[in-house]
């Protein structure tokens, strides 16, 4: 498993990040796909695969303890 930075590039008028732990960048996507779709209130736009793109988060880079999101 990795931790994956997901970003939903400017369907809300900004980026949007949240960290998924997922064995790869599709199934990183498909978890935060799914967590929009299940809060679709027919107000916000959709959020749709073309929309996100990832970061792998390599955990060697922090040498100290850090809160990701």
């Amino acid at each position: 498993m990795h931790i994956y930075e997901v970003i939903v590039v400017a369907v809300f008028g900004t980026d949007i990040s949240h960290f998924v732990v997922a064995k790869n960048a599709d199934n990183a996507k498909k978890i935060i796909l799914d967590y929009y779709s299940t809060r679709d209130d027919g107000i916000r736009p959709t959020v749709a695969m073309y929309d996100l793109t990832t970061k792998l988060i390599n955990l060697n880079n922090y040498i100290d303890e850090v809160m990701l999101g």
